[in-house]
């Protein structure tokens, strides 16, 4: 997916939420944006969004000499979201279709991204997700290729998120299927690492591995040769998100294999995806 010009604010918009994450004084935050403004200038518009927000976000992060400014956020985000794992373990007792829903609540979490939306409603993402469901929906090829293999790669996105998270690896492991999940090598906005991984006790579920890189996504030339090898080889793959779709959707080795699962947050991946604002997903190329 390449980068349009609505991308542009956005990238300011992260900025500006990092600062402000980061207790940056209004009066500072403005010749740093100015400064950030040069660089956005001079930006390669044929690569996606997420790898032009890393340019940006690192260059602030040296900025601001701040290497982590999410971090507090980020173990209240999951902090909060175990709160809710009890009842989301009800949720899915009841449910007629485990895994089905429990894809349902894996994205509900995805309401939770602080370099996108500074507030967020998780009973509300919750309730929309279990009632409205897929705009897109390929849960029924996802499970054709499920019943074929025993192993599925998950590519985690943000704190608090990977709770939601947990509860999907788990319903796969039941069904006798190994996971591999995957977050961060370094931090980037509020993306899951492996500490975040290790708070909430992903690592006692799932086989956790790093991309080795803290860019946004999952950019095959920027992960380690460990997390490439992985997805290359892998035959199933879950990937949560924008930053993950936006780096994953044009490469071959997607195609057929990889399910994108996320909420549609902007018009520009709406476009990419054939989907509305708003809207939750989950499909193939």
């Amino acid at each position: 997916m390449e980068s349009s010009v609505d991308c542009v604010h956005c990238y300011l918009k992260q900025a500006v939420t990092c600062m402000n994450a980061a207790g940056i004084a209004a009066d500072r935050q403005y010749p740093i944006l100015f400064e950030l403004m040069d660089g956005i200038k001079v930006m390669d518009r044929k690569k996606t969004p997420a790898a032009n927000s890393t340019g940006i976000l690192l260059k602030l992060y040296r900025l601001i000499n701040n290497a982590d400014p999410y971090l507090e956020a980020k173990q209240k985000s999951n902090l909060l979201a175990l709160e809710l794992y009890p009842v989301l373990k009800d949720l899915l007792k009841g449910s007629s279709n485990r895994l089905y829903d429990a894809l349902k609540i894996s994205v509900s979490g995805n309401v939770i991204d602080l370099g996108i939306n500074r507030s967020f409603d998780i009973d509300a993402s919750l309730k929309h997700s279990l009632e409205v469901g897929f705009a897109k929906n390929d849960f029924a090829r996802f499970k054709e290729k499920l019943d074929r293999t025993d192993q599925v790669v998950i590519v985690g996105d943000n704190a608090g998120e990977i709770v939601f998270d947990k509860l999907l690896v788990e319903e796969l492991s039941a069904m006798g299927k190994k996971v591999t999940y995957i977050v961060k090598g370094g931090p980037i906005l509020n993306d899951a690492t492996m500490g975040d991984a290790i708070q909430v006790g992903m690592d006692q579920v799932a086989a956790v591995v790093t991309t080795g890189s803290n860019h946004l996504g999952a950019p095959l030339t920027e992960i380690s040769e460990e997390a490439k090898r992985i997805l290359q080889q892998s035959d199933l793959i879950i990937s949560k998100g924008q930053a993950n779709f936006e780096s994953l959707e044009h490469e071959e080795m997607a195609k057929g294999k990889v399910f994108f699962l996320l909420k549609i947050k902007c018009e520009c991946v709406g476009i990419a995806a054939g989907a509305n604002y708003g809207d939750i997903v989950f499909f193939t190329r």
